[in-house]
């Protein structure tokens, strides 16, 4: 159902918990939530993830024209719960082509939010002065900062409901799809948000380094 569990900021194999540590260990960034994400029966473990995360579960409501969730993924363990959520949406891109999106809400230094932005440090070092884009995340505005992320992509990163919310969309490009009053909710609120959801072919960008 789950792949086996990796680093969340590197997608290095862990050595698991053992008698001397209750934690999960990466050999390049020490003790970390363990990265897993969903490859099969995705509704359920969304459902579940509803049920016992610890940060907000965000859903695109309603989901952008064409779009569809393509993948889930989580950084905890069955212990402590989920200390990071993300959902990968995909669909027509505004200015044409394919596009990706996923939604990342994290407790600081877990470091999924920022591979996925591809950058270095687990929490972004400086904003810059003004936000340049904005969703509305559980009925609040919600300010969107950009990041310096690799040419392929843009990355942007905000703060809501006490932890980071971060936004990474493929091409770059498509971020244009932030012009249009993007709404989120966290599925903790109202499970029945799945219920509305269609979930198609797998992304690509989850797992990739």
């Amino acid at each position: 159902m789950t792949t086996p569990p990796v680093c969340p900021a590197c997608l290095s194999d862990l050595d698991p918990p053992n008698v001397w540590s209750d934690r999960w260990r990466c050999a390049r960034h020490g003790d970390v939530e363990p990265f897993h994400e969903a490859h099969a029966s995705r509704e359920q473990v969304l459902r579940s993830l509803g049920r016992t995360s610890r940060v907000p579960v965000w859903l695109p409501s309603p989901m952008p024209v064409h779009w569809f969730v393509s993948g889930v993924g989580w950084a905890g363990d069955e212990r402590t719960g989920a200390h990071a959520a993300a959902l990968s949406v995909s669909g027509p891109s505004p200015v044409g082509g394919p596009a990706e999106m996923v939604l990342v809400a994290e407790a600081p230094r877990v470091g999924l939010g920022s591979r996925l932005a591809g950058l270095p440090l687990a929490d972004p070092d400086r904003l810059e002065e003004r936000p340049e884009a904005k969703v509305e995340a559980a009925g609040h505005p919600t300010a969107l900062w950009p990041l310096a992320a690799p040419p392929d992509r843009a990355a942007f990163v905000g703060e809501a409901l006490g932890v980071w919310l971060w936004c990474v969309l493929w091409p770059a490009d498509a971020a244009l799809i932030l012009l249009e009053h993007l709404v989120i909710e966290d599925m903790r609120d109202d499970p029945r948000l799945v219920d509305h959801l269609l979930f198609g072919a797998t992304g690509s960008h989850l797992s990739a380094p």
